[in-house]
């Protein structure tokens, strides 16, 4: 019986190991050649597998994408963390939020896209188990949502709206500025604009809608 768990065992992982691997190769080819331009068959060459067998650990594109994406948001839930003070007051962590997204989206830049055009264009298309992921406690959309909770039981943002309809204003708002910032950069250069900058007076002027 042992035996058999720890064979039983050692598959799980390999089949872990091998499906991170197959990730980590769309990552290369979705990353490089964008991912509507990637193939699958793009994916197993970089993988050095079959089409066959890249299809026994993803159906199809999209699912792999959404594999890149939750890479994208641990990493990004991580920061969000890190940057907040519990002996701050909520608007101000807020203010720290929108500093930790600009520096995930320079530092994170491949993510960042990745997670921008699913936003764009798939995140009403996602199954319920994938929704189950994006709106875990863990999350940074619930991370936001509780600091705005917080924010309201210390008085600093307003009662007025709730909680979920405030956080999904600001964070399709924040989001919906730094994909334009992002996308294009050179028209923001030609007025010597600094992109930090923006998105962070940008995300000021939101904040000042919400603080009370």
């Amino acid at each position: 019986m042992f035996k058999t768990m720890g064979i039983s065992e050692r598959k799980e992982r390999e089949k872990e190991r091998r499906k991170n691997d197959i990730i980590d190769a769309a990552e290369n080819i979705f990353f490089e050649k964008g991912f509507d331009t990637a193939t699958m068959d793009d994916v197993a060459n970089e993988a050095e597998l079959s089409k066959g067998t890249l299809y026994l650990y993803f159906r199809n594109k999209e699912e792999l994408h959404f594999s890149i994406i939750v890479r994208g948001i641990k990493i990004l839930s991580e920061i969000f963390n890190k940057s907040i003070s519990q002996n701050k007051p909520a608007n101000e962590n807020l203010l720290e939020i929108g500093k930790a997204y600009v520096q995930f989206s320079q530092k994170h830049n491949n993510y960042f896209k990745a997670i921008m055009q699913f936003h764009s264009s798939k995140i009403d298309k996602i199954s319920d188990e994938q929704k189950q992921i994006i709106f875990q406690p863990e999350s940074p959309l619930m991370f936001f949502i509780n600091i705005l909770e917080k924010g309201k039981e210390d008085g600093t943002i307003r009662s007025d709206i709730p909680t979920n309809e405030l956080a999904i204003l600001l964070w399709s708002q924040t989001s919906g500025a730094m994909e334009f910032i992002v996308l294009r950069q050179e028209m923001l250069n030609m007025f010597d604009i600094n992109i930090e900058d923006m998105i962070m007076n940008n995300f000021k002027i939101l904040l000042d809608g919400v603080n009370n």
